[in-house]
């Protein structure tokens, strides 16, 4: 979804639904950084819950430049619809740059229950050449 499009469908359940509460959006916080950290792909993870209501949740991380960006893409889609957005509803728009990412998303637990935001951003990271002795 391009992210126009999905800026109008999560403000429409903003305006319609109740935020995530505080242990809600510690939950999801805790879920994503297990779901990153355990992927493998992902260094430097950094996950936290704010009072923004446009992103509850916010991630930082990195990947290796082993890895292309529309690989990076295609994992952070399916871990987000696999693994950490609630299975009643969820929109995301993903955003690829050269060397990073930008994800943003909402989900919903049910149809009158609470929502959360999460924007994450990927980076790329260059493993440094080693030096080779010279005798």
């Amino acid at each position: 979804m391009d992210l126009e499009a999905f800026h109008k469908l999560r403000n429409g359940v903003q305006g319609n639904k109740i935020p995530g509460s505080r242990k809600e959006l510690a939950a999801v916080e805790e879920h994503l950084r297990e779901t990153l950290l355990t992927s493998g792909i992902f260094e430097d993870v950094e996950v936290k819950h704010t009072v923004d209501p446009d992103r509850f949740v916010v991630a930082l991380c990195r990947f290796a430049s082993d890895y292309s960006e529309d690989e990076i893409a295609e994992l952070m889609e399916w871990m987000w619809n696999d693994h950490v957005s609630y299975t009643y509803w969820q929109a995301h728009s993903l955003v690829v740059h050269h060397h990073h990412l930008g994800f943003e998303a909402a989900t919903r637990d049910n149809c009158g229950g609470h929502y959360v935001t999460l924007h994450m951003v990927a980076r790329e990271f260059h493993l440094p050449a080693q030096r080779v002795s010279v005798d």
